[in-house]
């Protein structure tokens, strides 16, 4: 199935005789036009206590610094026409930790200083108004730790990014969730392509519609709407596991060269996890611009 084949009617579209989602077209509108480009689209992957299977030392986190960033996979946009009209695969870039077997030079900590100086850098050289996560309550949280304690590189530097607030003295994120504009917008009749239920109606919120419900998460979005994005062969990985790893590489004093192929092995399963999540999220926002243009005419964002 492919875009332009899909069956638009209304408020809604249908996918086969089981499946159909439901637009709040004004609500969409209002969400989506709050995003103010450029963007950038940002995934982090990171480890913390919870990630220390082994109770690994040196300690790289700390109670100051509870969730410690080794991986992020970032693309920039002008504009909602450019997410739906560009190759997404190709937007995507990294910045991450690395370390080479019997690296004497390898230090964890400089490296980090490094990659978070190098964001900041990245989003004022951009002139980034707007992180879109999916999620983004533990990345907004840790993004705006790092620019409380970098505040220095953006000191005089005119930036609609990072916010000042002063009765609490402090930089906050202008930051949008593409869960909200999911959640709050769509609602899906409750089946899969086959007529079977999609999902237990318990554990999510009732949609709009009678019959159908809420989906706050990108892999079920992706889930419902197999047909339409198998290009893409999204894969599921123990995205906790592959952080233990890599919380073990970065955090070990020396390392055997066997001990690092497997661990790095894990390294590159996280990269490549961290790497779709930035691309699903580009593809949500595709398909919202397309059907946005559909239905609104391709000056909506502009309305």
């Amino acid at each position: 199935m492919k875009y332009k084949n899909l069956d638009i009617k209304e408020n809604s579209i249908k996918f086969n005789k089981y499946q159909s989602i439901f637009f709040n077209f004004e609500g969409l509108q209002n969400k989506l036009t709050k995003i103010k480009f450029p963007v950038i689209i940002l995934d982090t992957e990171f480890f913390n206590r919870s990630h220390d299977f082994d109770n690994i030392e040196p300690k790289l986190y700390s109670e100051s610094e509870k969730d410690i960033v080794y991986l992020m996979n970032y693309s920039f946009a002008k504009s909602f026409n450019e997410v739906q009209t560009r190759n997404n695969h190709k937007s995507i870039n990294s910045l991450s930790i690395r370390r080479k077997v019997n690296d004497d030079k390898y230090n964890f900590k400089n490296q980090y200083q490094s990659m978070i100086k190098s964001f900041i850098n990245m989003c004022l050289n951009k002139n980034i108004r707007t992180i879109i996560f999916a999620g983004q309550d533990n990345d907004k949280k840790i993004i705006e730790q790092w620019i409380n304690t970098y505040k220095a590189l953006f000191k005089n530097k005119k930036t609609d990014l990072f916010l000042y607030n002063k009765e609490t003295r402090l930089y906050t994120l202008n930051s949008f969730d593409i869960y909200d504009a999911l959640e709050q917008n769509l609602s899906f009749t409750n089946y899969d392509k086959n007529g079977e239920k999609f999902y237990n109606e318990q554990n999510l919120k009732k949609g709009d519609i009678e019959d159908s419900i809420k989906i706050r998460s990108l892999k079920k979005f992706f889930d419902y709407t197999d047909d339409l994005h198998s290009k893409y062969n999204f894969k599921e990985d123990n995205i906790t596991y592959l952080c233990s790893r890599a919380l073990k590489l970065f955090s070990l004093t020396e390392i055997s060269q066997g001990e690092h192929d497997k661990l790095s092995k894990s390294l590159k399963e996280a990269r490549k996890h961290c790497y779709d999540d930035v691309l699903k999220i580009l593809v949500l926002i595709k398909f919202f611009s397309f059907i946005m243009n559909k239905q609104m005419g391709e000056t909506w964002a502009s309305a």
